[in-house]
C-alpha cells in the first residue's frame, strides 16, 4: 500500500473522519528491518486535552526554526545502511548547510551565554556522556529516548558531558545535532564543555588528521566556508558551561573534581564555580588576559576549568597527596583524585554522586570510587576497540539506571 487510512475519532480533526497519509521510511538502525510508518502530526493523533497543551507550550516557547531546520535537514540526509552523510555529495546542499550553520551558531551562542557556568538541573534526566563524532550512536540513542523524535514532546531533560568533536568521522554533524537540539528546546537540553571543545585541541591537525574537528569542517563543506563554520562552533564552544548539578545531589562535569589544597571549612570551590565574573576562556593553551581580574583569581578559575575538562579518578589510591589528588599521566598538569578526594569534595558540599565522562569504559558506563563517581562514555567501538556504549537516567525518584 502506498498510503494508511487514519481513522480520526475525537480528535480535533473531526469525527469518524479518515485521512490517507503518506508513508516515510525511518533509516535501519544496527541491522534491523526498515519500517515504514505513517508520516503524521501530532494534532491527529492525540486527544484534544493533550493537543492544547501540546500547543500552549509551542505558542510559549518557540521552537527555533533554524533548529528544527538543521535537525530535519541531518535526519534526512543521514544514511543508516552506509552511515554516511547524502549532502557530503551535493555541494549545493553543502553550501546551504553551512549557511545555517552560521545562524544555528549564533543563537547557540547566545543562549549559552545566559547560562550560569554552573548549571542546576532538575530531573527527570538522561545524560550523555563522549560521543567523539561518532553518529551513528548518538542517532540511535536520540532515536531511542526522544518521543515521537520530537524533544518538544519528550517529557524529560539531556545532559550531554562534552567531547563532541574528535576520532569519530561526523565531528561536524555530531555537534550541529546537539546545537540544534539546544536552540530547538533550550529549557529541556543542556550541553557542558569538555577537553575537546577547544580549538587548540579540535584544531590539531598534526595530531588527528584528518579526524580532526577543524579538517572535518573542510571536508564537509569546502575549504572556504570550513574555516567560518569551524570558528562559529568554536565561538559557542567558548561559552558552554563547565558543569551541572542535578536534583541538588548529583555533580556532573566532563573530567572529574577541581583540585583543593586546604580544610573542608575553607572549601570555596563551588562559591568558585557559582561566581559571575568566571571567565568564558577562548582556549586553556593561549597566553590568559591578566588584567580584568588580577593574576591570582584568574589563575585559580583557569585550573578549576582545567581539572573540570581534564582529570581521571585514580587507577590506584597509592602516590596520593594528603587531599587525595596526585599525577597523571595524560601531561604534567593533569591531575588524578582518589576515593578521598571524592568523599572530601561530596561530602563538603552535601552531595551523593558525581558523574563524569572523558575516559573509554569497556561497557560504556564504570562504577568507581566506592561507588560513588560513575563514568558515562556514549561512542561504541572507540578507535576500534570494540567497547560498549551507554547513557544514564535520573529519574525524580532519586533512581538511577545504567
Amino acid at each position: 500500500q502506498s498510503t494508511w487510512d487514519v481513522r480520526e475519532a475525537d480528535t480535533p480533526l473531526g469525527k469518524g473522519k479518515t485521512k490517507a497519509v503518506p508513508k516515510r521510511s525511518f533509516p535501519t538502525f544496527r541491522g534491523g528491518p526498515t519500517l515504514e510508518v505513517p508520516q503524521f502530526n501530532p494534532d491527529a493523533i492525540a486527544t484534544p486535552n493533550t493537543c492544547a497543551r501540546v500547543q500552549a507550550v509551542q505558542r510559549a516557547q518557540p521552537a527555533s526554526a533554524v533548529g528544527k531546520k538543521v535537525f530535519q535537514f541531518l535526519r534526512s540526509s543521514w544514511d543508516a545502511k552506509t552511515q554516511t552523510f547524502r549532502y557530503r555529495n551535493q555541494p549545493a546542499e553543502a553550501a546551504q548547510l553551512a549557511i545555517d550553520i552560521l545562524q544555528l551558531c549564533t543563537e547557540a551562542t547566545r543562549l549559552f551565554e545566559a547560562e550560569p557556568m554552573y548549571l542546576k538541573l532538575p530531573a527527570d534526566i538522561f545524560v550523555i556522556g563522549d560521543v567523539h563524532g561518532n553518529y551513528a550512536d548518538v542517532w540511535y540513542f536520540m532515536t531511542q529516548l526522544l518521543l515521537f523524535g520530537d524533544i518538544e514532546l519528550t517529557p524529560y531533560a539531556f545532559l550531554a558531558l562534552g567531547d563532541y568533536v574528535d576520532r569519530g568521522e561526523h565531528s561536524l554533524e555530531c555537534v550541529l545535532l546537539f546545537l540544534a537540539l539546544k536552540c530547538i528546546s533550550p529549557a529541556t537540553f543542556f550541553m557542558l564543555r569538555g577537553n575537546h571543545e577547544d580549538p587548540s585541541i579540535n584544531g590539531d591537525l598534526d595530531t588527528y588528521g584528518d579526524d580532526c574537528f577543524r579538517a572535518q569542517c573542510d571536508i564537509a563543506l569546502g575549504a572556504e566556508q570550513g574555516p567560518l563554520v569551524w570558528n562559529a562552533v568554536n565561538g559557542a564552544f567558548r561559552q558552554l558551561p563547565l558543569a551541572a548539578l542535578i536534583d541538588d545531589r548529583i555533580f556532573c562535569s566532563h573530567g572529574g573534581i577541581p583540585r583543593y589544597y586546604g580544610e573542608p571549612e575553607d572549601d570555596d570551590r563551588i562559591e568558585l564555580l557559582n561566581s559571575p565574573d568566571f571567565p568564558r576562556f577562548r582556549s586553556l593553551f593561549e597566553p590568559l588576559d591578566m588584567a580584568a581580574l588580577g593574576k591570582e583569581r584568574t589563575e585559580r578559575f583557569w585550573v578549576a576549568a582545567f581539572d573540570l575538562m581534564w582529570s581521571d579518578p585514580s587507577d590506584e589510591d597509592s602516590g596520593m597527596n594528603e587531599y587525595g589528588f596526585g599525577r597523571n599521566d595524560r601531561g604534567n598538569c593533569i591531575i588524578t583524585f582518589s576515593e578521598l578526594a571524592v568523599n572530601l569534595f561530596l561530602d563538603t558540599h552535601g552531595y551523593e554522586l558525581m558523574f563524569r565522562a572523558h575516559q573509554e569504559k569497556s561497557d560504556g558506563l564504570k562504577v568507581s570510587k566506592a561507588a560513588q563517581c560513575l563514568t558515562i562514555f556514549s561512542t561504541s567501538n572507540y578507535q576500534g576497540h570494540g567497547n560498549g556504549a551507554g547513557v544514564v537516567y535520573v529519574g525524580s525518584n532519586g533512581r538511577v539506571k545504567l
